[in-house]
């Protein structure tokens, strides 16, 4: 009982949250989680994750670039 309660306090709080998404949108998120052998639930908070990365270094002045194999460079514009 006391290694269940353990395993309990560990996992931060959740939020049980229902979502619609267009079937692009749908298609791209199960893509991501196939790809990379997780849950569409675990893609979903990556995606979560890496976009509030992003805006958070936005918001600081940071610029967001992308290297090709080739070398060459390209500013990653976000909307």
């Amino acid at each position: 009982m006391a290694t269940k309660n353990l395993a309990q306090a560990s996992r931060p709080p959740t939020k049980r949250m229902s979502v619609t998404l267009p079937t692009d949108v749908a298609e791209m998120l199960e893509f991501l989680a196939t790809s990379q052998g997780i849950t569409q639930n675990e893609a979903l908070r990556k995606a979560i994750a890496t976009e509030a990365y992003f805006q958070k270094e936005i918001k600081q002045g940071s610029t967001v670039l992308i290297m090709n194999s080739d070398k060459s460079v390209k500013e990653v514009v976000f909307r």
